[in-house]
């Protein structure tokens, strides 16, 4: 029989790969007299034995789970922020397969340099503490030697990953078989950027040993320390020695076993309970540490993972809580301030308390928080013990302490893979903290409101993140890797929607069978590694209800829910409701019949798709609603409710509102807001913007600003009004197509003595393509279709006078944008084709195809200053004009149309597009005014030396330069820049440069820049020098454009 080694199941080929290396070797050393038939018998036999350790373990495979127990000692070295220590890990091979190599986690160099993938999260989050680092606040762990069961090993390091790593074995780990791997290290600790560091001489020491990664039935996980997405690890039991100066207060992981430092402990709880009494603060981390050391030591048993923190100024509480089952568990709060800080051990233990009772008892025999630096949220659990930054009022302390003791169930016991599957920890611990809340802060949701009810609606703060994260398909569905998250979707989609929509499961199920359902989950995988399969298993077990629309749709999809009431109608005894779903979740819902704003009837109906009849009881109702309260996720409330009688019974009431800031579902909510505004031909306007509520955006959106202009005695304003379709998955984001409307002067004419107007109709369809949420890349192509109907001046030969006639010019626009706005060097780039036909003033046709290029690099130079690089080009790949001398003017269209300029003015905004305040003005301050367009330069001479010099029937390519300045307060607002155009000159037929460059003032966020000139080339110069009454004022220009935040924005805010 010939055996081929890829016939042999993949986990034995190690044991023949192996025992044919010592066949090999012992063949070099064999007599002639000697025969392997020996050898070649072992591997039948070994052969023989995989295939029965193959069936014997197939089952099995399906749920594993390895042990590791650790000794660890470590010494603190707080003069250099150094652990010097040796640790000796027990690995047990529990699951079927052949082990030739183990991965490990080396987490402290995540802090090593600026490109591991921690630091790499940090800037796609927007924050540039770490990046900016100096070498000695960098963290690592080295003097690594790592050996197995005594012998030495090597130990690879995965690429440009040095956190993570295989530590190769010599020899295969069988099945059930235990090695001991030990090594000393030696730990930097860096200053405070996430989770391990410092501040001074307080210690947050956590993820900071060798670790081996999990290995189970999926494979092994190895993975990065990141700040985003947290740990997975294997249980097993701890004992840890830490040597530390004695003055130091240490909270860690475990039970206390050093009756020395017990004591020292009870000393401080007495200091802190007199300090408490008499309302001073006496303790300090600023005194010199003790030169005697001590060492205390630990133990904790199934957990997987030890946390500890060290400080000098700790104040300590101590207390303890009874279980149900008479269970007594101690509780511990250490914290270096006062305050809310005096009950925290008071809190501790409630905590303990509620989950016990709710989920199952607490295994653990005590349970700490500590007060200490932290730079990765509000706090972070560790086994037992959990780490809390600063709150300073006693309910968010509470409600953070509640949360990170919660994670000793959800993390500590459920010891799910929380970077893969991050909802099965935040999301249900999230869903226990608000059952929390609402126990011992009733109502509490609401707090935030105050005042602000009147502009939102009524609506809690959660739901109207949803409402405008949800309709713009900006949200993510929660089981997902947590790297694959934007910073904002982390917190709104894997710790707050997940948290509501077991909610939802608890209120269709009934909180007894929910508690019940938990219980169950609880018992069967604690201790162990629950994927999201187990926890939905559960669920299918223990309730009859069809649970998919939590597990396949709401968990795992980025579908949405809504259901509309269509149609009511009365029978005998009972009423006939239609109900559509509009969406494609088939959830749950509650439908409600409402009397005065009181519930008088609510039935759960089961989720469906399309459209059913829903029977009610005749009840004396105003009217039926789904959801009353807002807790599901339905996508439009406005179709939720329906009048039991009237004519309209689906439109709700109308409602005239000042500033209608966010939508209120109970009403028909019109906007109506005075507006004032003044350009130079309309001279002051007044008026209305009339519209719908800003947030969150619907389907349909209009609004409208008519105003009377007291400058030309006339009406004009501007309208848009737009359909959005938006994609749950494929390569589009969203479909938008729209009208824009406006009437507004161009121009003045003194023969009239009066204003030239425009109207003009733009539609428009714009596409969105799906970008990574978490890189906040916008990629959208547009086409507008430009209408302008312009007022002009015609001689009349018959009278000799004046009159105003109309030209209409089509413009057409295909344009394309792409935005990535990374920290360190945002990008941009545009591409505009606009074409029109027109007839010029001899009835001719003309044409022209322009092509504007514009690309955008900024290149940071260091915190919140940058150097800007733009490259921008315009070139006309057809034009009937293009050896025309004459150029292109807004107000100027009967011979040439489309010219490119060096600087973009008033007279080359064709399709209106930009605010000009003096769109056609040759003199005066708001001739003065430019857009960053084209060619980009920061001059204007004016519409009146168009065709004299800086544009072009051709072509332009430009490069504009600017700078903020290494200058604290004002390095951002006073800016260099330089500007250089080459391009074909209209006037003089040749090619020519154009140069110049000053100071930008730049103001309010980029609204306002002002230039003032320092140099010009010579035919700059000489054009300025032309102009009459030439002064340095004359050169200065401005921009102003109104810029709206993004969201990308706000995370510079967090």
């Amino acid at each position: 029989m010939i055996l081929h080694i890829q016939n042999i199941p993949p986990q034995y080929k190690l044991i023949l790969k192996y025992h044919r290396r010592k066949q090999q070797v012992k063949k070099m050393t064999t007599t002639k007299n000697e025969k392997p038939c020996a050898g070649r018998f072992m591997l039948l036999l070994i052969f023989l034995f995989s295939l029965h350790l193959e069936r014997s373990f197939a089952q099995q495979k399906n749920y594993f789970q390895q042990i590791v127990d650790y000794k660890i000692e470590v010494t603190l070295d707080d003069e250099n922020h150094l652990l010097q220590g040796k640790i000796s890990m027990q690995y047990t091979n529990k699951s079927p397969d052949v082990l030739d190599r183990i991965g490990m986690h080396l987490w402290p160099n995540a802090f090593s340099n600026k490109n591991t993938e921690f630091g790499k999260q940090k800037l796609l989050h927007r924050k540039t503490k770490f990046y900016d680092a100096k070498p000695d606040e960098l963290g690592s762990i080295q003097n690594l030697r790592f050996t197995v069961n005594k012998d030495e090993v090597r130990l690879e390091y995965l690429k440009n990953k040095p956190d993570q790593a295989w530590l190769h074995l010599k020899n295969p780990l069988l099945p059930g078989n235990t090695i001991i791997i030990e090594t000393p290290f030696t730990v930097k600790i860096p200053v405070s950027f996430s989770r391990l560091g410092h501040v001074g001489q307080t210690y947050q020491i956590t993820q900071w040993y060798p670790k081996p990664a999990v290995y189970d039935h999926k494979g092994w996980h190895l993975m990065p320390n990141l700040d985003q997405g947290e740990f997975y690890s294997e249980f097993g039991n701890f004992e840890v020695s830490i040597k530390i100066p004695e003055n130091y207060v240490v909270g860690a992981t475990g039970t206390l076993e050093t009756e020395t430092e017990k004591e020292f402990l009870k000393q401080r709880i007495s200091l802190t309970d007199q300090f408490i009494k008499d309302g001073v603060e006496k303790f300090s981390n600023l005194l010199a540490s003790s030169k005697k050391f001590k060492i205390i030591t630990y133990k904790a048993e199934q957990v997987h993972d030890f946390a500890w923190f060290a400080d000098k100024k700790f104040y300590v509480q101590k207390d303890e809580v009874v279980l149900e089952s008479g269970k007594k568990i101690e509780t511990w709060a250490m914290f270096n301030t006062l305050g809310a800080w005096t009950d925290a051990v008071k809190y501790v233990g409630r905590a303990i308390a509620f989950y016990s009772k709710h989920i199952g008892e607490y295994p653990y025999p005590q349970a700490t928080a500590v007060h200490s630096a932290l730079s990765a949220g509000a706090g972070m659990e560790y086994p037992m013990i959990t780490v809390i930054g600063n709150e300073r009022f006693a309910k968010s302390l509470d409600q953070v302490i509640t949360h990170e003791v919660g994670h000793n169930w959800f993390y500590g016991i459920l010891a799910s893979n929380e970077r893969e599957h991050p909802y099965l920890d935040e999301g249900l611990n999230s869903y226990y903290e608000d059952r929390y809340m609402e126990e011992y802060y009733p109502n509490s949701s609401n707090d935030n409101l105050g005042m602000m009810s009147k502009f939102t609606g009524g609506f809690e703060e959660n739901e109207l993140i949803y409402q405008y994260m949800g309709r713009s398909y900006l949200d993510q569905f929660p089981d997902q890797h947590s790297e694959n998250f934007s910073l904002i979707n982390y917190g709104n989609d894997v710790y707050t929607k997940s948290s509501r929509l077991f909610e939802d499961a608890e209120e269709y199920l009934g909180v007894d069978n929910f508690d019940r359902i938990m219980k169950k989950y609880y018992e069967a995988w604690k201790f162990k590694h629950p994927y999201p399969e187990d926890l939905e298993k559960v669920y299918s077990e223990n309730t009859e209800k069809n649970m998919d629309w939590l597990f396949h749709y709401f968990l795992t999809t980025n579908k949405k829910m809504d259901y509309r009431i269509s149609k009511i109608k009365h029978q005998n005894d009972s009423v006939l409701l239609s109900i559509k779903n509009s969406g494609q979740v088939p959830a749950p819902f509650l439908i409600t019949g409402m009397q005065e704003n009181q519930i008088k009837y609510s039935k759960w109906i089961d989720g469906f798709q399309g459209s059913r009849k829903v029977t009610l009881p005749k009840e004396s109702v105003d009217h039926y609603i789904i959801d009353p309260k807002f807790q599901s996720y339905d996508l439009y409330r406005h179709n939720n409710t329906i009048r039991n009688h009237g004519i309209f019974k689906k439109i709700e009431p109308l409602q005239f509102k000042l500033f209608p800031v966010v939508d209120n579902p109970g009403k028909t909510e019109i906007g109506i807001t005075p507006v004032v505004g003044r350009n130079s031909y309309n001279g002051f306007m007044a008026g209305l913007y009339i519209s719908q509520p800003y947030f969150p955006p619907r389907v349909w959106t209009f609004n409208a600003m008519p105003m009377y202009s007291f400058g030309n005695k006339s009406l004009s304003g501007k309208a848009h009004a737009a359909w959005s379709k938006h994609f749950s998955e494929g390569a589009l984001h969203s479909i938008k197509i729209g009208i824009h409307a406006k009437r507004f002067g161009y121009d003045e004419k003194q023969v009239l003595k009066e204003a030239l107007n425009y109207m003009q109709f733009s539609p428009y369809v714009e596409v969105t393509l799906n970008t990574p949420p978490s890189k906040f890349i916008q990629s959208k192509f547009s086409y507008q279709f430009h209408h302008i109907r312009d007022e002009v001046t015609d001689f009349n030969a018959t009278d000799s006078t004046f009159r105003i006639s109309h030209l209409n010019n089509q413009i057409h626009e295909l344009k394309y944008i792409y935005e990535n706005p990374k920290i360190l060097s945002p990008q941009s780039f545009t591409a505009l084709l606009q074409f029109e036909n027109y007839q010029d003033a001899f009835a001719k046709n003309q044409n022209y195809l322009r092509a504007d290029l514009e690309f955008n690099q900024k290149f940071r130079i260091q915190n919140k200053r940058y150097f800007e690089l733009r490259v921008a080009g315009s070139f006309f790949p057809l034009n009937s004009q293009r050896k025309s001398t004459a150029i292109a003017a807004r107000n100027e269209q009967n011979f040439i149309r489309g010219s490119a300029g060096a600087s973009f003015q008033g007279y080359h905004d064709y399709t209106n597009e930009n605010l000009f305040l003096g769109r056609s003005r040759d003199e005066g301050i708001w001739s003065q005014q430019i857009m960053i367009r084209q060619g980009g330069m920061k001059i204007a001479p004016g519409i009146s030396q168009r065709n004299n010099l800086g544009n072009t029937n051709q072509f332009l390519t430009a490069v504009n330069l600017s700078t903020d300045l290494p200058i604290k307060y004002i390095g951002n607002i006073i800016r260099p820049y330089f500007d250089a155009v080459y391009m074909d000159d209209n006037f003089s037929n040749k090619n020519v440069w154009l140069m110049s460059g000053g100071i930008n003032i730049h103001i309010a966020g980029d609204v306002w820049n002002i230039y003032f000139p320092l140099y010009h080339s010579t035919n700059i110069r000489d054009l300025y020098k032309s102009l009459n009454g030439n002064s340095y004022g004359k050169q200065i220009c401005f921009s102003f454009q109104l810029k709206f935040f993004k969201l990308y924005d706000i995370l510079s805010l967090i």
